[in-house]
């Protein structure tokens, strides 16, 4: 028996697919495909939070832009408020160096965002003579790992 993919809710193995609890011998399948429907209220938070990341990070890169600007006019060309400049300078490189991580973990989770996609998919099968429906799942690059699984279990063993 070879495993072509396992998680914590899916095994798909050159015997059988195991969704859920559920175990479909690969030779009772009679046929496998896909569908992709629209996106279901979690995928369209996931988006508007997308949205927002984005927003978020082009506000910021204004706002830091516009206090650097301000920062610099002010040193240069009013000598008495220099030293008044100094102590909003060195808040504003704490505030950068500090605003690392945050920046690292936006962006990761930007990414992620979009790694999983905004559509909801579903694989569907014909088992015992009849249509079922194996999998709903709204992360694609999940999807796409289980589908070619299942493709490359019923298309026959591994040489």
């Amino acid at each position: 028996m070879f495993t072509y993919y396992r998680d914590r809710t899916v095994e798909v193995t050159s015997l059988a697919l195991s969704i859920h609890g559920r175990e479909f011998p690969l030779d009772e399948l009679e046929y496998v495909w896909h569908r992709e429907i629209g996106p279901n209220p979690d995928v369209r938070r996931r988006v508007a939070r997308r949205g927002a990341l984005r927003i978020g990070l082009v506000v910021a890169a204004i706002i830091g832009i516009l206090g650097a600007i301000y920062l610099l006019y002010t040193a240069f060309f009013d000598r008495a408020a220099a030293a008044s400049v100094l102590l909003p300078l060195v808040v504003v490189v704490l505030l950068v160096a500090l605003s690392g991580p945050f920046l690292e973990w936006t962006l990761h989770r930007l990414d992620h965002s979009y790694d999983i996609g905004a559509k909801v998919h579903e694989i569907w099968a014909v088992w015992q003579g009849k249509e079922i429906m194996l999998l709903r799942i709204a992360d694609e690059t999940k999807f796409g790992q289980i589908y070619r699984s299942i493709q490359r279990a019923m298309e026959g063993p591994v040489t």
